[in-house]
């Protein structure tokens, strides 16, 4: 595991240092590499606490408890304020093009600001909202659609039309909604039960995936819903991550029947209809407090809770449970938040340990993963544009720190002192490392492989020797 300490993340690299670093680390891989994020960031948390943090292509929305949505450039930079709402902002969403803003917030309310001009709504559902998803397409229809959810139990989704507006109750009865995220035309969401998915098209569930067993409740450890692209839904919910794929049935197959691992399927059975499919379960030792995707990996923000005794008391739902594995945490003694990058069989990639500011005081809903750029729908995920490296950000009430990709020299470096040719070989291909490097591994490779060849041959030749000198 890396420690990535307070002087990593404010101080720029040293590179007398930075080789010190390398010959003493040289064993240890680093896959992403931290800094805070600056700007108008320090002053803001100074005097306020950030809450949530949304990214897309152009810009970063930094929600916060004073009720204020702050637009940031990339590198922190304040870029326009909205004094939306007069109590903890939960969540916030922009359209596919950039130009709304939704958030909601503790004070009831559900408000849409324009980007470029002063167009502004505001909606009271008089329960405090705790999330909101704007439709991808909410600047090209007149249908201004938006779904969103809290502590009333209802996912509203709410749509203009001919003759005026309404809400529509979409889902009710099943505990507070959590967690709200829209891409193309599917809805997904999580209450106290589980995740579903509705499709817009259809108008239908199409899907219902169990919160896990003997899991807190959703006030301690949120449930965290992240589109990875427009049929990949993974989710994270206390020690459990899941990789849900929505499917399209045809008219060969018909309808599944039954479930799929242990999924409860809703929706039309005929050609044409979507259903999802459970591909990779994943349990951890540890809670989940963001997730992101990483290639064909995850980047998972780990919370450590304190092991205090042999088994500990964790308050769920319905009752009390007993759990040796997961102990709760005591308040000011928390340990530092982890980044995880791990593969869909839970294999561990890197484990990186961040020094947040305030972080013995922080709970695992007090931190936020975000990523960024994304190419196509809101901040319900996705990939990356093309040519763009990922950025991660992570979000904790005092403090922001910006995770990239290692630098590809530095990498190719450690493949060089640290594995076989094959692996260096296998790092330029991408073409992103310097040309001097790329020029130098490929000559290493030649060497390499020519020298391997002649030492074979040298053993061969040295064997035939043997042999025909050997008596008779």
């Amino acid at each position: 595991m890396t420690n990535v300490g307070d002087e990593e993340l404010d101080d720029e690299e040293d590179p007398e240092e930075e080789e010190e670093e390398d010959a003493s680390n040289e064993e240890e891989e680093i896959c992403l590499k931290y800094q805070r994020m600056g700007g108008s960031v320090p002053r803001l948390l100074s005097a306020d606490a950030a809450s949530c943090l949304t990214v897309v292509e152009r810009i970063i929305a930094l929600g916060t408890h004073d009720g204020n949505v702050y637009l940031l450039d990339y590198l922190g930079n304040e870029v326009k304020r909205f004094a939306a709402h007069a109590a903890t902002v939960n969540e916030s969403s922009f359209d596919a093009d950039v130009e709304f803003i939704g958030s909601c917030s503790d004070d009831g309310s559900v408000v849409i600001n324009s980007l470029y001009t002063d167009e502004k709504e505001k909606f009271e559902y008089h329960r405090p909202m705790k999330a909101v998803a704007l439709d991808p397409d909410y600047s090209r229809k007149a249908s201004k659609r938006f779904a969103a959810g809290g502590l009333a139990g209802q996912l509203m989704f709410y749509t203009k039309g001919w003759f005026g507006s309404r809400d529509q109750v979409l889902h009710s009865g099943e505990g507070p909604v959590h967690a709200v995220k829209w891409r193309t035309s599917l809805i997904a969401w999580a209450n106290d039960v589980g995740v579903k998915v509705y499709d817009t098209v259809s108008h239908q569930r199409i899907t219902f995936i169990e919160r896990p067993k003997d899991s807190p409740r959703a006030e301690l450890l949120r449930p965290h819903l992240v589109w990875q692209d427009d049929a990949l839904l993974v989710l994270g919910w206390a020690n459990c991550v899941k990789i849900a794929c929505v499917r399209t049935r045809d008219g060969k197959n018909g309808a599944a029947s039954g479930d799929i691992l242990g999924i409860g399927l809703k929706g039309s059975a005929g050609s044409g209809s979507k259903y999802v499919e459970i591909k990779a379960v994943i349990q951890t030792e540890y809670y989940i407090s963001g997730l992101a995707p990483f290639g064909n990996a995850l980047v998972v923000l780990a919370y450590i809770p304190e092991v205090a005794a042999p088994a500990a008391q964790v308050e769920t739902a319905d009752a009390i449970f007993t759990s040796a594995a997961l102990p709760t945490t005591k308040q000011g003694h928390a340990q530092r938040p982890e980044v995880r990058i791990v593969t869909w069989t839970n294999d561990e990639l890197a484990i990186d340990a961040l020094s947040i500011h305030g972080h013995e005081h922080n709970k695992a809903k007090d931190y936020v993963l975000a990523h960024a750029p994304l190419s196509g729908s809101s901040n319900a995920g996705g990939q990356w544009a093309a040519g763009d490296d990922p950025l991660y950000y992570i979000v904790a009430p005092k403090d922001i720190v910006i995770a990239s990709p290692r630098d590809a020299d530095k990498y190719v470096s450690w493949l060089r002192r640290n594995c076989w040719q094959e692996g260096p070989v296998a790092a330029v291909e991408d073409g992103k490392a310097r040309t001097e490097l790329m020029v130098e591994v490929c000559l290493s490779f030649l060497l390499a492989t020519f020298w391997s060849f002649l030492l074979s041959l040298f053993s061969k030749l040295l064997s035939l020797f043997r042999k025909k000198d050997k008596p008779m």
